[in-house]
């Protein structure tokens, strides 16, 4: 059994990246992992960017806000074994809520390093060209996460029902996969 926590950021419902995140998050369940699933599109009433103090020249200082980040994502992410990403594609990267999710990791780069695996699952309209930047950034983010890529579900063409219907399908099965 795996503790994985899925991290989405669309505030569309039901959009096409929310299907992804269903889908995945079934299979994972029906598989007996303990999945735990953020829905930060839809909470960001309930989260704050990152703070710095300002008054300590030539380094940066993060006041930690007291909100659902600090008090649920974090200690399920700090005992993750997986970590789900699920985007929408926005203007060529990653949806806003999603990244001030991550971004929050600033304050927990040291315990978050390493060890962890890691999905991408994300939808959009256009060809896979125009995914270029966003899987670039998830490329990176793992990379300095030292985070070992597990899978991805790319649904470039999510505007087309069946082929959507197919993707979320994989994403199913790369859930249902994971033991």
């Amino acid at each position: 059994m795996m503790k994985i926590v899925v991290l989405t950021g669309s505030p569309h419902h039901p959009g096409t990246s929310e299907q992804l995140a269903d889908a995945f998050v079934k299979g994972a369940i029906e598989a007996g992992n303990d999945v735990y699933r953020f829905d930060a599109g839809r909470r960001t009433d309930e989260f704050s960017m990152i703070k710095l103090e300002d008054d300590h020249p030539g380094q940066e200082v993060a006041i930690e806000p007291d909100d659902v980040i600090t008090n649920e994502v974090v200690p399920k992410l700090l005992d993750a074994d997986m970590v789900v990403f699920v985007s929408s594609l926005y203007y060529y990267g990653v949806n806003a809520a999603l990244k001030a999710v991550i971004d929050r990791f600033y304050s927990y780069n040291h315990e978050l390093h390493g060890g962890k695996k890691a999905i991408t699952l994300v939808s959009g309209y256009g060809q896979e060209d125009a995914f270029a930047s966003l899987n670039l950034y998830f490329k990176q983010l793992l990379e300095y996460m030292r985070w070992e890529k597990d899978g991805e579900v790319l649904a470039a063409d999510s505007w087309n029902e069946q082929k959507l219907a197919k993707h979320v399908e994989e994403a199913y099965r790369l859930g249902k996969n994971i033991k």
